[in-house]
């Protein structure tokens, strides 16, 4: 599956939206931090990740060389994060800014700058 590529302002944009999630919300964006360096500790595809965050199909994005036991220790760190009382912020985040793609949003969470993004295709 390839993603439409977003424009530069479009990164940007969603890296401003980003550091103000992270002012506004520090301990919500802490927890979404854990989260996004879990799943790029266990290669887990970061389009698993935002389906689960979602609340979407899965199935393209599952893993399938992950064991169980991991998968669902993974699940349950989401989980905390899915649970926590702001994570609306979170999903209008990546709502709003669909166009850019979890991956690249989750790259920007990890500390990627907008310009090395912009042009990059990434695959699921």
């Amino acid at each position: 599956m390839l993603k439409t590529l977003a424009s530069l302002n479009e990164i940007n944009q969603a890296k401003e939206d980003l550091d103000q999630l992270k002012k506004d919300y520090p301990d919500l964006y802490d927890q979404l931090l854990h989260v996004v360096s879990l799943t790029r500790q266990l290669q887990i595809k970061y389009g698993f990740m935002g389906s689960l965050l979602m609340e979407e199909e899965i199935a393209p994005y599952k893993p399938e060389y992950v064991k169980e036991s991991i998968l669902s220790l993974y699940q349950s760190e989401v989980k905390k994060l899915t649970s926590h009382k702001d994570v609306a912020v979170i999903k209008d985040t990546m709502k709003r800014h669909r166009k850019v793609g979890d991956p690249k949003l989750f790259l920007l969470v990890l500390g990627a700058k907008p310009e090395m993004l912009k042009g990059s295709t990434i695959f699921k």
